[in-house]
């Protein structure tokens, strides 16, 4: 209700209906039943209808008032102090409140009921009294209801992320674990065991950490920077043995701080080396560094010809998943001969 900046009439005339019943059944309760009449039959009915028309009229009034200082409470301060805004909604509701009650008061009494002045103070008291506890009691209400409505929101949005973070691990565990990954690592492992065993020895340590991160990082939405960072250089090093100095890496990252989603920077390179010619005459130069509140993964674009279309299946899931984690989305452009992905650093764990 409180998102709409306008004002929600049905909701008004719903609880005017129900709240303007209150005093004429509290009346028929006290002649009929608790036997306490004050007046004959007729002006009893009389005064009956008075009592209702001006508690629709009072009651639609402070609902209306009410409605909107708590829609304008939202619109001035959104998410940034909750705590005062509701303060503040409530203390100005419950002055225009009562001064309302008091207008309605005089004006209805002046007009129509034509009470006598003695006990006119207690009367306006006690009004000035419902008035404060049904302000309290409509705030109340209005404030449950949104936190209501942002608890369903975020249970939506939670499970959302949830759907995508598991699309995530299956993108990434299809990258990491694929055998055609494994076919090109064991392939490296095995040059590397009858020409350099003590290099052999540090590429299954790093291969070991590639696995490891996957697996401990799988269930998480969002890691730090540096743990990515440790990552990629990792996975970085497993391809440079593989394509020795045709692949060229830089990072250039050394105080990030900040979290990004797992395996962002992984989806990355690994696009960058899928798509692209990498050979001795042809080196891939990837450079990894932040600008901004961002990282940005870049590459010399030198398109492979016999890359099959791409589907856009990992750039949609980064995506869908910073649209859950972030006010800001990655960006995907070239720029000066190079392919540029840009990714926003979270600054806050979920």
């Amino acid at each position: 209700m409180t998102n709409n900046k306008t004002i929600p009439f049905k909701h008004i005339l719903t609880g005017t209906g129900i709240v303007s019943l209150v005093p004429p059944v509290f009346q028929i309760i006290s002649y009929f039943v608790l036997d306490i009449p004050n007046c004959d039959i007729g002006p009893f009915w009389q005064g009956l209808i008075s009592t209702w028309i001006f508690s629709v009229l009072i009651t639609f009034a402070l609902f209306f008032v009410n409605i909107y200082i708590h829609i304008k409470g939202h619109t001035y301060f959104g998410q940034s102090n909750e705590s005062r805004r509701i303060i503040l909604s409530v203390l100005v509701s419950l002055i225009a409140s009562n001064i309302i009650i008091y207008v309605f008061w005089i004006a209805f009494d002046g007009w129509i009921l034509h009470l006598p002045v003695e006990g006119r103070t207690s009367r306006i008291f006690s009004n000035q009294v419902l008035a404060t506890v049904l302000v309290i009691i409509v705030d109340l209400v209005m404030e449950i209801n949104q936190y209501i409505s942002k608890l369903k929101l975020s249970i939506a949005a939670r499970e959302q992320l949830e759907k995508e973070m598991m699309r995530a691990q299956l993108e990434g565990l299809k990258t990491q674990i694929s055998p055609h990954f494994l076919f090109n690592s064991f392939n490296a492992l095995q040059s590397l065991v009858d020409q350099s065993p003590v290099q052999a020895k540090a590429f299954i340590q790093e291969l070991a950490r590639v696995y490891r991160y996957v697996l401990d990082k799988k269930d998480a939405m969002v890691v730090p920077c540096g743990d990515e960072i440790t990552f990629i250089k990792s996975f970085l090093y497993l391809n440079h043995i593989r394509f020795g100095d045709s692949l060229q890496a830089s990072i250039e990252l050394d105080n990030c701080t900040g979290y990004l989603p797992p395996l962002t920077l992984q989806l990355l390179v690994e696009n960058a080396i899928k798509h692209n010619v990498i050979s001795k005459s042809k080196p891939l130069h990837i450079r990894i560094y932040q600008e901004g509140n961002a990282i940005v993964v870049s590459n010399n674009l030198q398109l492979r010809e016999d890359t099959p279309p791409e589907s856009g299946i990992g750039h949609q899931n980064l995506l869908a998943r910073y649209a859950l984690l972030s006010a800001t989305a990655p960006q995907f452009y070239v720029r000066d001969q190079n392919y540029v992905a840009n990714v926003p650093i979270i600054e806050q764990e979920m």
